[in-house]
């Protein structure tokens, strides 16, 4: 019963997300870019578009949504139906934004789909976890998204080409990845505190507001990389990069178990490679539409 109530949360809270994705996208182009001009008339221009204070509401609204499910599930669960929400978004941006999908994009939504259903079918013979995890190994892979994000926004702000918004929408994928393995510890700290503050514990977990911080940047880069790229380009990587580390530090580093029997072991792993091959597969073009080229 846990499990698939965070499982439905993160279905729902990743709905939430990627609407609001939409809703800002659709704002951001009548909006002033971030950057170019003054601070006061960019914060008075954007504190002005209602829709576009909607869609943080809504945004909020999910990022708690998943905290909930991160606390319930298995980040190894939780993050594949994350990374499914990218359909709806594909979908908004192909009906509503008037960006064109190729075969490509279709495969990528079909890919997910089933991988999502998949997925579902292994919850039912998953065992539950304990709130725990491999210092080392945890500290390894935050240090590597770090570095990785680090490297890529100082890329993408030198560059001046098409790859600029594809290169922040990897660093702001990182980050966002990283606010769910904070939380995931967060967690685990408020649990370890709980005799003491209870609920109270959250205000003394470092974690938390390290969660919060860098949530509040992947924000500020989300809105830069959306203004600079189509949301049909950037948000499947920001989904992919932001989903798959998060799968391998939950087994890695948090010891979250496999579901008994090697038939859901199996489903369990091409359910994950489905969701987030697919979210990787609609990353796969150009601002123009093309598929991008992989380098040889």
């Amino acid at each position: 019963m846990r499990l698939a109530l965070g499982a439905l949360l993160a279905l729902a809270g990743t709905i939430l997300i990627n609407y609001s994705n939409y809703i800002m996208k659709r704002e951001l182009d009548s909006l002033p870019r971030i950057g170019e001009e003054s601070a006061f008339r960019t914060i008075r221009a954007f504190a002005n578009c209602r829709p576009w204070l909607k869609a943080q509401g809504l945004q909020i609204l999910g990022t708690g949504t998943h905290a909930v499910a991160v606390a319930l599930a298995p980040l190894s669960v939780v993050q594949p139906f994350n990374a499914s929400g990218i359909c709806l978004l594909v979908f908004l941006a192909v009906t509503r934004l008037k960006e064109k999908a190729t075969f490509v994009d279709r495969v990528g939504i079909i890919s997910i789909v089933i991988g999502v259903g998949m997925l579902s079918v292994t919850l039912v013979k998953t065992p539950g976890t304990a709130l725990e995890y491999r210092p080392v190994v945890l500290w390894f892979f935050i240090i590597l998204m770090l570095l990785v994000s680090g490297s890529s926004l100082v890329a993408a702000f030198i560059r001046r080409d098409e790859r600029a918004s594809s290169l922040l929408g990897i660093g702001v994928g990182l980050l966002v990845g990283l606010t769910a393995i904070l939380i995931k510890i967060a967690w685990t700290d408020i649990g370890n505190r709980w005799g003491e503050y209870r609920m109270a514990g959250f205000i003394y977990s470092s974690y938390f507001w390290m969660a919060v911080i860098i949530t509040i940047i992947s924000m500020v880069l989300f809105q830069i990389a959306l203004q600079r790229g189509m949301a049909i380009v950037v948000i499947p990587l920001v989904t992919g990069f932001s989903n798959m580390i998060p799968i391998v530090v939950g087994f890695l580093a948090f010891r979250e178990p496999f579901p008994t029997g090697g038939v859901m072991v199996t489903l369990r792993l091409l359910s994950i490679l489905l969701i987030i091959g697919g979210a990787i597969f609609l990353s796969l073009r150009r601002e123009n539409g093309s598929l991008r080229k992989v380098k040889q």
